[in-house]
């Protein structure tokens, strides 16, 4: 056993034998995902199952340190990226098919939770499935969102679908990031007038700040240099969510 019993160590598979039970439709279709990758893009396949499945275990452990050592180690993880990503567009393809914008966000945040419950609940996706729930609720019902109290809330979600989530390391850079980013954006906006590249700074250096303690413990590493290429990416996400 490991940290405060959760299984731990070394998995030594001295024989294989094929299972009586059939594969659910999800299994069936991870695994046909992951041999089109494997079809598809060859070597660099096990990053592509890595973005799409959060499936990590067949990256080259090299590449993995470089994504350390380069402060983009979160975009290996499917957080609240990835399922803004998909909520955003989905919610663009609704307004486009002229639904209700009640309809697109309810059909937007389903589509968050159905995704994220294909790839199995891994603890940073729930939480931002949670986070794209509780945000369409709020905007159905008219209720102003409290950054931190909606934070907060997707955190405890999370722990009480899976209270090993605690010693996730994903789980924690998910919930530091998102916090950093979105305090010290508020605070950049009260400071410097709501200018474009203040925001972008303060978020970028705010989310390396709340997670720099994380990932020196864990990961023997901090990386500033992850700060410059938030430069490109924030606006870019920015255009792709509006």
């Amino acid at each position: 056993p490991g940290v405060a019993g959760r299984p731990d160590g070394l998995l030594v598979i001295t024989g294989v034998s094929r299972l009586a039970e059939d594969p659910t439709a999800a299994e069936r279709l991870r695994s046909w995902i992951s041999a089109t990758t494997r079809r598809l893009y060859g070597d660099r396949a096990a990053l592509v199952d890595a973005l799409i499945l959060n499936r990590r275990s067949a990256m080259d452990p090299q590449l993995r340190d470089r994504y350390v050592q380069s402060g983009l180690i979160h975009i290996l993880s499917i957080s609240g990226f990835h399922v803004g990503l998909i909520v955003a567009w989905v919610f663009m393809l609704c307004r486009v098919l002229r639904a209700s914008r009640e309809r697109a966000i309810v059909l937007a945040a389903c589509t968050g939770c159905l995704y994220v419950g294909f790839l199995g609940w891994p603890a940073p996706a729930t939480r931002a499935a949670a986070l794209a729930s509780l945000l369409a609720i709020c905007q159905i019902r008219q209720r102003k969102v409290e950054p931190d109290a909606l934070l907060a809330m997707t955190c405890l979600v999370v722990l009480i679908s899976d209270p090993w989530a605690v010693l996730d390391l994903g789980a924690w850079l998910s919930a530091g990031s998102l916090w950093g980013a979105t305090y010290f954006s508020r605070w950049g906006a009260r400071a410097f007038g709501g200018a474009r590249w203040a925001s972008t700074l303060t978020s970028s250096v705010g989310a390396t700040l709340t997670t720099a303690p994380i990932t020196s413990a864990l990961l023997g590493n901090v990386a500033l240099v992850g700060i410059a290429p938030n430069f490109v990416a924030i606006p870019l996400d920015r255009k792709g969510t509006r």
